[in-house]
Parts: C-alpha cells; sequence; structure tokens
C-alpha cells in the first residue's frame, strides 16, 4: 500500500461518507451563493463583487480546511484501525503523506467547484469577470491546501481527537479571528521598548501582515488583480512573495506533524 492507495481511500471514504458533498455544498454557498445575491441586489462592479466573495472565503473557508483534516490522523488513531493500517507495507511517512493528499484534493475540487461556479454567477448577472477566475481560483486553491497542511500537522501531533478538535480552533482563532489584534499588540510592544517608530512600518512589521495563509492569499490575490508583477522590485507589491508564504505553510506544518507522528508510540 503506496501513499497514492492511501490517498485513494480516504477520498473513497469521503465519498462514502458524503463529506465530500458537504464540503462542496458549503463552499458553493461561500462563494457563488453570496456573489449571486450580491451581484442581483446591488450595483456593485465585477471587481468588487469578486472581491467581496474572495473576503467572505477567506474567513470562512479555513474552519471548513481545519476541520476537514483535524481528524485525518487522530480519527483513525482512536477508533484503533491506525494500527491495523500500520501492520500492512505503509510506513507512518506514507500514512501521514497520504492523508494530506486525500484532504488536499477534497478540498481542491470543492474549491474549483465553488470558482467556477462564482465565475459563471458574475459573467450571468453582470457580463464579465471571466479574467479574474485564476486568481480568485489559484489564490483560494493554495490558501486551503495551507489550512489543511496545518490541520493534517495539527492531527499527526495529537495524541486524542480532543486535542486536534482544541488545538484546531486555536489555531483559526489565532490566524484569522484575532490576527489583527495580535499584529497591534506586537506593534505596541515594539513601539514601547523603542524598537519601531511610532507610525513607521518596518519590513518586519508588513511581513506580518501577510503572514498567516488567509492573508497571504488575499495579498497573492489582489496583486494579481492590480497587475503588480509575478517578481517586483518590492516583494510585498509582488506575487510571488505570498504565494511563497503560502508553500511554506504547506510544507512546515505538514513536516512538524510527521517529525511527532514518526516517534509517537500508537496504542
Amino acid at each position: 500500500m503506496s501513499v497514492r492507495t492511501v490517498a485513494r481511500k480516504d477520498l473513497a471514504d469521503a465519498g462514502r461518507s458524503k463529506s465530500l458533498w458537504a464540503v462542496t455544498l458549503l463552499v458553493l454557498f461561500v462563494t457563488a451563493g453570496i456573489t449571486a445575491l450580491v451581484g442581483t441586489t446591488s450595483d456593485e462592479s465585477t471587481v468588487q463583487v469578486f472581491q467581496l466573495a474572495f473576503q467572505l472565503a477567506v474567513l470562512t473557508l479555513p474552519i471548513v480546511a481545519l476541520v476537514l483534516a483535524k481528524g485525518a490522523i487522530t480519527g483513525e488513531r482512536e477508533s484503533g484501525s491506525l494500527r491495523v493500517l500500520l501492520s500492512l507495507p505503509p510506513s507512518r511517512y506514507d500514512v501521514l503523506l497520504g492523508k494530506f493528499l486525500g484532504r488536499t484534493a477534497l478540498m481542491l475540487v470543492a474549491t474549483l467547484v465553488g470558482g467556477v461556479a462564482t465565475a459563471m454567477v458574475v459573467v450571468t448577472t453582470l457580463g464579465g469577470g471571466v479574467e479574474l477566475l485564476v486568481p480568485f481560483v489559484g489564490s483560494l486553491g493554495l490558501m486551503t491546501v495551507a489550512f489543511v497542511a496545518v490541520g493534517v500537522g495539527i492531527s499527526a501531533a495529537s495524541a486524542t481527537d480532543g486535542r486536534a478538535n482544541a488545538f484546531a480552533v486555536g489555531a483559526y482563532m489565532l490566524l484569522v479571528a484575532l490576527w489583527n489584534l495580535v499584529q497591534a499588540g506586537i506593534r505596541a510592544g515594539a513601539t514601547e521598548l523603542g524598537l519601531v517608530e511610532a507610525g513607521s512600518q518596518p519590513a518586519w512589521l508588513e511581513f506580518l501582515g501577510v503572514f498567516p495563509p488567509n492573508r497571504a492569499a488575499v495579498a497573492a490575490y489582489e496583486s494579481a488583480v492590480a497587475g503588480g508583477r509575478v517578481f517586483a522590485a518590492d516583494p510585498f507589491a509582488s506575487v510571488w512573495f505570498p504565494v511563497a508564504i503560502l508553500f511554506a505553510w504547506i510544507v512546515v506544518p505538514v513536516a512538524f506533524g510527521y517529525l511527532r507522528f514518526r516517534d509517537a508510540d500508537i496504542a
């Protein structure tokens, strides 16, 4: 049993449990549903409608991805099926990577369906905007994969599903819901210590502004839509920098989770 087999089994299990359809319907509502409502009840431009849909998506899709991924390992660990799976040929690395790829495929399918449906709604109601589909789906897709990676990393590093739930909620609250407060607190502390002059914006504070995956996705989307260069002299005005942050969020949590999972005692 290889990584591919584990990923395919994970996707098949999701299909049988109807989680694929539930996630897809939720993503459709958040993206195409809200977009249709705004497009038919307001005089917003195509760019503004897409922007609103994107802002709503970066608030809601992270929790969908985290909930989908946080039980990837702990669910099977608590049911006892993980011990059976590990008694077969796949190694712990194969299991973790296969679970990550399976949950990633699930979220990407839902995001692609939601993005295409959103574009169809915008074209139908406003008569244009297809050119925004690629940055819309691409940025949201990378963001959802990053949060899947965070969720899988949490699941791999947690001994119980309860702990994984708590850490997933904490990750959402820290990275999405409360990041403005975190950023403001860091700025206030740095100003109080004399590390930053009041009103200044050093590069490391700008980096904090795009550090969470959802903020990086917004930066990548806005740079692409505004015609920003892929490799601009200013990294904060380019597309590559927030995309690089998203790729780091994909790699680091999974690697950390593997290191914890590799040495864990599976009871």
